[in-house]
C-alpha cells in the first residue's frame, strides 16, 4: 500500500498524469475550473451553467484553508484519495462554493482571516440548500478552545487536529461522507489508499 506524501515537490511539466497527479477535470465534468485572483485571494471556481451530474461522480471535498501552501497541498493530495477537491481561502467564497460545488464534506482550518470556524459552521448550517453538509474543522488549536467548543456543538461537525496524517484525514473524510445520505447514493466507490 503506497501512502501518499503530504511533503511539497517540485512538479515538472513532465508530471502531468503520473504519480497521481491530475491531468485534467475529473471525468464528467462539464465545465472547466480556473483560478482567480492572486496572493491569499486566489480560489479555484467552477465556471459554465451545465450542472455536473451527480450520479457516478467521484465524493467532492470543499477545502477552506487560508493558508496558501496548505491550501495548495490540500487541494493537489486529496484526490489521490479519490475525491474531487476545490479550495476557497475565506468565508465569502465558501458561499458561492456551496451552491456551485456542491459539496459532500467541507475540511476547513479553524482559523481563518477576519473570521473563524464558528463563524463558518453558522454559515453552513444556515444554507437553505446545503446546510446539512459535513464540517471537519482541522486545527492546531488548544481543543478547550471555547469557540472551538461551541462550533463541535453544532449538527455534524468533527475536529481533526493538525498534524493529521494522510490516512486519518481520508478516513475521516470517507466516515463523514458516509453518513450523508445524499452522498452516499451518489458518490462512486473511494479508492483505498
Amino acid at each position: 500500500m503506497t501512502v501518499p506524501s503530504l511533503l511539497p515537490r517540485r512538479k515538472r511539466p513532465s508530471d502531468a498524469g503520473q504519480r497521481g497527479v491530475p491531468s485534467g477535470p475529473p471525468d464528467g465534468a462539464r465545465s472547466a475550473q480556473a483560478s482567480i485572483g492572486s496572493g491569499p485571494e486566489v480560489r479555484t471556481v467552477t465556471t459554465g451553467s451545465v450542472p455536473r451530474p451527480r450520479v457516478g461522480r467521484a465524493p467532492r471535498v470543499l477545502v477552506v484553508e487560508d493558508h496558501r501552501y496548505l491550501g495548495g497541498l490540500l487541494r493537489d493530495v486529496l484526490p489521490q484519495g479519490g475525491f474531487e477537491v476545490s479550495l476557497v481561502t475565506d468565508t465569502v467564497a465558501l458561499e458561492g462554493a456551496l451552491e456551485t460545488f456542491e459539496p459532500d464534506v467541507i475540511l476547513a482550518d479553524f482559523r481563518l482571516r477576519g473570521e473563524d470556524g464558528l463563524d463558518l459552521c453558522r454559515k453552513v448550517r444556515s444554507h437553505p440548500l446545503r446546510g446539512d453538509v459535513p464540517v471537519i474543522l482541522h486545527t492546531a488549536i488548544d481543543p478547550r478552545n471555547l469557540r472551538l467548543q461551541e462550533a463541535l456543538t453544532l449538527p455534524r461537525v468533527t475536529l481533526l487536529l493538525k498534524p493529521a496524517d494522510f490516512q486519518t484525514m481520508v478516513a475521516l473524510l470517507r466516515e463523514q461522507i458516509s453518513q450523508n445520505p445524499d452522498a452516499a447514493e451518489t458518490a462512486t466507490p473511494l479508492r483505498s489508499v
